[in-house]
Parts: C-alpha cells; sequence; structure tokens
C-alpha cells in the first residue's frame, strides 16, 4: 500500500509492516494504524545492524509522526515491569519497548528528551501497540540523552 507522508513522501508499506493502535494515545485518540519506519542510531550510539531510533508514522494522516527510541540503548538501567497478559501478549518474546521522544529547542540548541514513564508497548506476533503509563516515579517523561545539530532537526 502507498502512503502519501509529510515528512517522507510516499511511502510503501506492507500489511506485515503496519501495527494496529486499538487505543489511541493520550492526545491522538484517532492514531490507530502507524508503521515503523528506522531513523539509525540515537546520538552517542554505536550505528549497529538496526536502528535505536524509528519514525512512528499514522497511516490514516500523513502529517503525523513521531520519533521513538528504544530506551534500552541510551538508558541501559532502564526496567519496567508489564502484565503482558493484560495487554493481551501470549509470549513475551513478541514484546518490543519504545519509548516517544520530544525535541526540545533551547537557545537554538536542540536536544532530545524520552518519556520514559509512558512507554510504547509493541506486539510483534499480533501487530499491535499501546502506550502504558507506569506508576515507577523513578522513569521521568523528559529524560535527556542528546543534543542535535541544527541540520539534523526536521
Amino acid at each position: 500500500m502507498q502512503f502519501e507522508t509529510r515528512r517522507f513522501g510516499t511511502i510503501a508499506i506492507g500489511d506485515d509492516d503496519a501495527f494496529a493502535v486499538p487505543n489511541g494515545i493520550p492526545g491522538f485518540p484517532d492514531l490507530r494504524r502507524v508503521a515503523l519506519l528506522g531513523a539509525g542510531p540515537a546520538p552517542g550510539v554505536n550505528p549497529g545492524d538496526e536502528s535505536s531510533l524509528y519514525w512512528m508514522q499514522d497511516l490514516d494522516d500523513g502529517d503525523l509522526a513521531f520519533m521513538c527510541l528504544v530506551p534500552w540503548e541510551v538508558f541501559p538501567d532502564y526496567e519496567i515491569d508489564i502484565d503482558e497478559k493484560s495487554l493481551g501478549i501470549a509470549d513475551e518474546a513478541d514484546v518490543r519497548v519504545l519509548s516517544l521522544v520530544t525535541v526540545h529547542r533551547d537557545a537554538d540548541t536542540p536536544h532530545l528528551t524520552a518519556n520514559l514513564r509512558a512507554p510504547l508497548v509493541v506486539d510483534v506476533h499480533h501487530r499491535r501497540m499501546q502506550q502504558v503509563i507506569l506508576a515507577d516515579s523513578r522513569w521521568p517523561i523528559r529524560a535527556p540523552f542528546g543534543v542535535l545539530a541544527a541540520s539534523e532537526v526536521g
């Protein structure tokens, strides 16, 4: 399937690349279908075979895309306890976790923060994801992890 996006132009997404978001995410209740597009390594992370940053592109609104991070790439001590069964996930091997990223600009220097308090839990087997709010207050909503050159911000 072809999707027109503001950030990436026309992209081709196969059925196996789309994820359902049955409950939307807070602030974006209409976000119901997304694709995850690799965006490379996070600042300060050695490039590997896989991305540590992803774009979560809304497949129904081409203007809406969020940057996400595999949190352990930048925050190796990050640990969460989720109940896979209550999320409808049969096998914990099917779980992937992403954190939403925000770009902040202080004095024209863009820097990145990750929301570690409300991760996105991805069920790769059933091709769905949902955001969960953690009760553990040690994980911040705006955990700083990188500074970008102005040319890197789209």
